[in-house]
């Protein structure tokens, strides 16, 4: 998990994976994520996981819950987080298409979070919130795919 603690505003950075990254999430957690807990298989973490093992599978994960997205895996992903309104959502960066949303009240501060299975992630911060990201949420456009989309993970 990273350093970098969000209590309020809208923050935004990016995520490439390196070239021999084969399994990756990526998302927000609460800092009490336990260090043996995955990303999105607990009620503190939302995330979007890419595996790309022997097929590529892109989903969004949160409460043991995924939702598969039938999309490309983006070369780069962007994370926005809007702590106030309680969205997280995660867009191709080179585009700026909404790939999916969490809609979620946070109850304590939220951190950014990772997590690699083989590979490495460059990471990209420091970056304001994209003009198109911004009018794009203000009409509730990213909305879509709240977590009643969500359907129940293996075990």
């Amino acid at each position: 998990t990273g350093d970098a603690v969000i209590e309020s505003g809208q923050h935004y950075w990016e995520v490439k994976s390196q070239k021999d990254c084969k399994s990756y999430s990526i998302g927000v957690s609460y800092r009490n994520l336990g260090k043996f807990d995955q990303l999105g298989k607990t009620v503190t973490s939302w995330c979007v996981h890419i595996n790309n093992w022997l097929q590529t599978s892109f989903a969004a994960k949160h409460n043991n819950k995924a939702k598969f997205m039938d999309t490309q895996v983006p070369d780069k992903i962007g994370v926005y987080c809007d702590y106030d309104g309680g969205h997280i959502s995660f867009y191709n960066a080179d585009t700026k298409q909404l790939l999916h949303t969490f809609k979620t009240k946070f109850a304590q501060p939220v951190i950014p979070a990772f997590m690699v299975w083989c590979g490495g992630l460059n990471l990209y911060t420091g970056l304001q919130v994209p003009s198109a990201i911004k009018s794009f949420q203000k009409g509730d456009g990213g909305l879509g795919g709240s977590e009643n989309s969500l359907i129940g993970l293996a075990q």
